[in-house]
C-alpha cells in the first residue's frame, strides 16, 4: 500500500510540474500574412499557394513533385513499399510526397528552394518566437505550431501531420505517425554529425515546434520558400 501511495505521489507531482511548465494554453495571437499568391511548377503543372512571413514567401502545400527515383515516395498504409492502392493516392493528394534530403533538394521548383534552418527561424520569429528560443533545440515556442497549422482564417500556412519514413531497417513499419506528427526538412546540414540535416517537427497535440537534426536518408515532407518578390 505504501509503495502504491509513493507511486501516486510521484505521478501527481509530475503532472503538477508539467502544468506549471507548459505554456501550450497561452492565448494564440492573430497573425496574418503580408501577401499571398500562387505559383505553378512548370515541370508538372501543380499549382501551389504561398503566404508571406519574415520576408519570405512560403508554399502552403507540401511538395507534390515526383522525382521518379528512390529519393521520393508516398506514405503507404501497406507493408509493401511499392503499393499504389487508392488509399495511397488519397494520402498523396492531401500530404504530398515524402523525400530524403537529396530528394527534397531535387523537388524544389525553379526560383524556389528548400528552406534553410535560418529560413525556418525567420518564420518562427515572425510568428512570435524569441531569438533565443529559435536558436534552441528540441521543443520551442509557446503557440508557434498552432499558428503554423492554421488555415486561411488564420496564418494560412497549413502545415500538415504527414508522418515520415524511417531509414532504420530494424523498425517494424517504415512509414509512421501520419496524422500525429509532421516532419519538414531544412536544407541545412548539421556539421557536428555525419550525413545529418536539420528539420522541424510538429505534433497534433502540442503548440510547440521541435528543432533537431537527423539522418539524411529518412523521408520527410517539404515546403518551399523564396525571398519575398
Amino acid at each position: 500500500m505504501k509503495k502504491l501511495y509513493k507511486i501516486l505521489c510521484v505521478l501527481v507531482l509530475s503532472l503538477l510540474w508539467y502544468a506549471c511548465n507548459s505554456n501550450d494554453n497561452e492565448p494564440v495571437p492573430v497573425v496574418k500574412s503580408l501577401a499571398s499568391g500562387t505559383m505553378k511548377d512548370a515541370r508538372d503543372g501543380y499549382v501551389y499557394h504561398w503566404a508571406r512571413y519574415g520576408g519570405l514567401d512560403w508554399t502552403v502545400e507540401n511538395s507534390h513533385y515526383n522525382t521518379n527515383d528512390k529519393n521520393c515516395s508516398i506514405y503507404t498504409m501497406s507493408t509493401s513499399l511499392s503499393s499504389s492502392d487508392s488509399s495511397d493516392s488519397t494520402i498523396l493528394k492531401k500530404f504530398g510526397y515524402l523525400y530524403n534530403y537529396k530528394g527534397a533538394l531535387e523537388a524544389a521548383p525553379t526560383g524556389w528552394r528548400v528552406p534553410t534552418d535560418e529560413d525556418w527561424k525567420k518564420l518562427e520569429e515572425a510568428l512570435g518566437m524569441s531569438d533565443k528560443e529559435a536558436d534552441a533545440l528540441e521543443w520551442r515556442g509557446n503557440y508557434t505550431a498552432t499558428l503554423m497549422t492554421q488555415d486561411s482564417t488564420g496564418t494560412g500556412l497549413k502545415l500538415l501531420y504527414g508522418g515520415y519514413y524511417t531509414a532504420i531497417t530494424s523498425y517494424l513499419f517504415a512509414y509512421n505517425m501520419i496524422n500525429d506528427y509532421g516532419f519538414y526538412w531544412t536544407s541545412t546540414m548539421d556539421t557536428t554529425k555525419n550525413e545529418s540535416a536539420y528539420y522541424r517537427k510538429i505534433f497534433y497535440n502540442s503548440s510547440k515546434v521541435f528543432r533537431y537534426s537527423t539522418n539524411c536518408d529518412n523521408k520527410y515532407s517539404v515546403r518551399f520558400v523564396r525571398d519575398a518578390q
